[in-house]
């Protein structure tokens, strides 16, 4: 679809809004009567995984940081992890949608686990460009392979997740090719280089958050001063750097606490947090309840929640 540049809001709250995958899974569907409902205007926000939406009735628009796009009635948006976005629709109206969350990291992993070739690392490079608000009559064939991995975890019929991975597999190299020709026709300027220096410190702090990360260490990422790079990650973010490494540190502990037979100690420091008192801390604020507490909590529940962290 069409879009049109839109000028960038400045000062609005962005949420990190990050969803626990099942335990052995790649990708978490969203499905039912839960997402029939109002939309209205969403806050921006961003993910921790690919989002997959379909829409199969509604109108309104897709925000991300510069571009608007139009929805309506079998759309699909394609949104990779961190790519801040938001929905906003009419809101006297109901709506229908549905949404895969996936986990490309551990479904790459997976799938090319006795493949030494480097597909899955250029797969997966492609995918983090592909965002895409598209409709089942410009792409029949993307929309048709979203609609039949939401019916294949909706119905569970035999051997269903079998079926999930060859149609998760045909799906991604579908988008990733989408996002290659697109990627070719662009004018590579005008994008600037302003998002690539923070994506590449966002890719940086979800794969070494264990560790001690410093400013210092983020603002060589993208080979610019500390001061540039706090001031970057506030305007794009409206989050200071430590406070979003403080956040991806604790969806990693909550992961492991719900999924994992870990002490609370090994899990704090395979999390990177040095002290008890500062993991505790740190805890508490954002989920309002110490790790015990959280755990004994899941334990008790057959399901899984959406955890959203907020309020900056």
């Amino acid at each position: 679809m069409k879009d049109k540049t839109i000028q960038k809001e400045k000062h609005n709250k962005v949420e990190y809004r990050y969803y626990e995958m099942p335990v052995d899974s790649y990708v978490l569907p969203l499905l039912g009567e839960r997402w029939i409902t109002n939309y209205g205007t969403d806050s921006l926000h961003f993910h921790n995984y690919l989002e997959v939406g379909y829409c199969y009735y509604g109108k309104g628009k897709i925000m991300s940081e510069d571009k608007v796009y139009d929805y309506r009635d079998d759309t699909f948006t394609i949104i990779p992890k961190n790519v801040i976005h938001r929905t906003s629709s009419n809101p006297e109206r109901v709506e229908r949608w549905e949404y895969l969350f996936i986990d490309t990291d551990s479904f790459f992993e997976y799938f090319y686990r006795d493949d030494h070739s480097s597909i899955d690392a250029s797969l997966k490079e492609k995918l983090e460009k592909s965002y895409r608000v598209s409709s089942a009559e410009d792409e029949p064939e993307t929309a048709a392979l979203i609609r039949l991995i939401l019916d294949e975890a909706r119905t569970r019929k035999s051997f269903y997740k079998e079926s999930m991975k060859g149609l998760l597999q045909a799906f991604l190299v579908m988008a990733a090719r989408v996002s290659e020709t697109e990627q070719e026709e662009a004018d590579e300027p005008e994008r600037g280089l302003k998002d690539n220096r923070l994506d590449a410190v966002l890719e940086y702090i979800s794969t070494h958050y264990s560790e001690n990360i410093c400013v210092s260490d983020l603002a060589g990422v993208c080979h610019i001063s500390e001061t540039h790079l706090r001031r970057l990650f506030q305007d794009e973010m409206n989050i200071s750097p430590l406070e979003y490494i403080n956040l991806v540190r604790i969806q990693a502990a909550c992961h492991a606490l719900r999924t994992t037979r870990k002490t609370i100690d090994e899990i704090r420091i395979e999390a990177g947090f040095d002290t008890a008192s500062t993991f505790n801390r740190n805890f508490k604020k954002l989920v309002k309840m110490s790790p015990l507490e959280w755990r004994k909590r899941k334990k008790e529940k057959a399901d899984y929640d959406i955890s959203i962290y907020k309020g900056w």
